[in-house]
């Protein structure tokens, strides 16, 4: 029968682990949906978690079931994720995959909403508003309408990991996340996803919490060393789609937002190219688990 249940709903999120995150504010606010998500699918990434944890984070969820696995590829949240879309596309493969960072919360309503705006199902991504949230303050609010993606070459309009909704299928036909891209995941997954072409649809609420600059170390902050290499990475992949003008406003808003200029970019990305000159052109590495802290091979 068609109706808002044709797929269940698999929340994935990928984690340090932060216990004190997970526990505070995205598991309770997983609990707080009025749609009950399958299971929750938590890969942690630097450590695995231990089975104390395990059993308290269980019965923080009460009766949905928690799944906890290690992350197999390149260390960082794109390993991660592709870690939980494996094992979702595995055991759901007709599922709505639901993103949530372990440090930001949904509206109780986030999940039957994203479902409401499905089309019945049909729809390949359903995309929510997002508040950004810094020091407990809502400083902007995103609510994409209508995506490109030339929208992503330049900045980000309003798809981020916490609103991502998609179908199993999709996530696992466009081959998951950049394996060891730093940052920008965000960013690099739509333009790959949005040239496929899918359904996409909106439900022009916001309905997720951003928080950024929880801690000083944090990619959002100002001079991350992090946030240098990740949009390095992503300049060096995506540069020949970006005309002159785009090549600007891309810069522009990296200085303004993060204090990091043309000019330290481009010097990163040819010291990268200089460094593993002898790699050559490699693709995706989603397909390729591997427990090597080097991801410089990792992006075309």
């Amino acid at each position: 029968m068609a109706g808002l249940l044709v797929r269940p709903v698999v929340v994935l999120i990928a984690t340090t682990p932060r216990e004190e995150f997970l526990k505070t504010i995205s598991l309770p606010s997983i609990v707080a949906q009025t749609h009950q998500p399958a299971a929750v699918v938590l890969v942690a990434d630097q450590r695995p978690i231990c089975l104390s944890d395990r059993q308290s984070l269980q019965t923080l969820l009460g009766n949905i079931p928690l799944v906890c696995l290690q992350n197999s590829y390149l260390p960082g949240a794109a390993g991660s994720w592709n870690t939980g879309i494996d094992y979702i596309a595995a055991h759901f493969a007709k599922a709505y995959i639901a993103i949530l960072d372990d440090d930001d919360n949904w509206e109780p309503t986030h999940l039957s909403l994203c479902l409401a705006h499905s089309a019945n199902g049909e729809a390949d991504i359903v995309l929510s508003g997002i508040h950004v949230i810094k020091a407990g303050v809502i400083v902007a609010t995103n609510i994409p309408k209508s995506l490109c993606v030339d929208d992503f070459l330049v900045g980000n309009p309003g798809w981020q990991g916490s609103n991502t909704f998609i179908s199993c299928e999709l996530a696992d036909v466009v081959g998951g996340f950049t394996n060891g891209l730093v940052s920008c995941n965000d960013r690099d997954f739509a333009i790959r996803v949005l040239q496929l072409r899918p359904q996409v649809t909106y439900t022009c609420r916001a309905t997720v919490s951003w928080q950024i600059n929880h801690r000083r170390d944090s990619l959002s902050a100002v001079r991350s060393p992090q946030k240098l290499l990740g949009v390095s990475q992503f300049y060096r992949k995506h540069r020949h789609r970006m005309s002159e003008i785009q090549k600007e406003m891309f810069f522009n808003r990296i200085e303004r937002l993060f204090q990091w200029s043309r000019a330290e970019i481009e010097d990163e990305v040819r010291n990268f190219h200089v460094a593993h000159s002898s790699i050559g052109h490699i693709g995706q590495c989603h397909s390729s688990p591997a427990q090597s802290t080097d991801y410089s091979n990792c992006l075309d």
